[in-house]
C-alpha cells in the first residue's frame, strides 16, 4: 500500500558507505525507520532535525524498516537551523519524541501538536525561553499521562504526585514522593499556558534545572524504557 504522509525528521544513522536509516514521525502511520539509499548526501538537505517533509512510500504491516519512493520539503525550518539555542533544543526534542511515541502508533492529534510546536520554535517571534519544559509538559496530555488540571482551584494549595499522576491538596498528604508547592505550581501553569505566552514566565537558574530533572523523572514513571538519566545527560550537554 503507497502511503502519502506529512512527516517530521527525527534522526538518522549511518548505514554502509553512502546510506542513512531515518526515524520518521508520520502524520498517518505513526513512528517509522526508514532506509534512505544514498542519504548520507540528502543529509544536509532533507533530514536535518524537525525537519517537515512530505513523503512516499510503500507501507506493509510486518514490516520494521521501510523504503522512501520520494521526498519533498513541506516547510523549511531557517529559524531553528540558524538559531544555536534551537537547534540544540531541537535535537533534544527528537529525543524525547523518539523515546515517548510507540512505534507505528497513528495518532494525528499528537502529530498535530507536535507540528504545530515545531511550527511556533521555528518562528521569529518564538525567543526559546522555556519552550522545552512547556512541550514536555503539554506533550503529556497527548501521551496519556497529564494530571487533571482544569478544575482545580488556584487559590488552594496542591503538590503534585509524579506516581499517580494527580494534584492533591497539600493538607491531606505529606508523603515524601510529593513534589512541593512551588514545582506543583509550576507544573500547572505550564500546562495552561500557552506557547505564546512563554516569556511571561520566570524561573530561577537553579529551579530550572531542578524542575526539568523532575518533569523528565515523571516521563520515566509513566513511559517504559524511558531513560531518565540519558535524557538528563543529553539535556546537560545540549542546553
Amino acid at each position: 500500500m503507497i502511503i502519502n504522509s506529512s512527516c517530521i525528521i527525527l534522526n538518522n544513522i549511518s548505514y554502509g558507505e553512502s546510506d542513512l536509516i531515518v526515524k520518521i514521525l508520520t502524520q498517518k502511520k505513526g513512528l517509522l525507520s526508514f532506509l534512505i539509499k544514498g542519504g548520507q548526501k540528502k543529509k544536509k538537505k532533507y533530514l536535518q532535525p524537525l525537519m517537515n517533509v512530505n513523503i512516499s512510500f510503500n507501507y506493509k504491516n510486518k514490516s520494521d524498516l521501510f523504503f522512501i519512493k520520494s521526498i519533498e520539503f513541506k516547510n523549511i525550518i531557517n529559524n531553528i537551523l540558524t538559531n544555536y539555542q534551537k537547534r540544540n533544543m531541537a535535537l533534544f526534542l527528537c529525543k524525547i519524541i523518539s523515546n515517548s511515541i510507540s512505534i507505528n502508533q497513528e495518532d494525528s492529534k499528537t502529530y498535530d501538536f507536535i507540528d504545530n510546536s515545531i511550527s511556533w520554535l521555528n518562528s521569529k517571534q518564538c525567543s526559546g525561553k522555556y519552550f522545552e519544559l512547556w512541550f514536555l509538559i503539554n506533550l503529556t496530555k497527548f501521551l496519556g499521562f497529564a494530571p487533571d488540571y482544569l478544575n482545580k482551584n488556584l487559590s488552594a494549595n496542591y503538590s503534585f504526585n509524579p506516581q499517580s499522576g494527580e494534584f492533591c491538596l497539600d493538607q491531606v498528604s505529606n508523603r515524601t514522593e510529593l513534589w512541593n508547592t512551588k514545582f506543583s505550581k509550576y507544573f500547572y501553569n505550564f500546562l495552561i499556558t500557552n506557547a505564546e505566552d512563554l516569556d511571561k514566565f520566570s524561573l530561577s537558574y537553579n529551579d530550572y534545572k531542578a524542575f526539568i530533572e523532575k518533569v523528565l523523572n515523571y516521563y520515566e514513571l509513566h513511559i517504559s524504557e524511558f531513560n531518565y538519566k540519558k535524557l538528563i545527560a543529553i539535556y546537560t550537554e545540549l542546553l
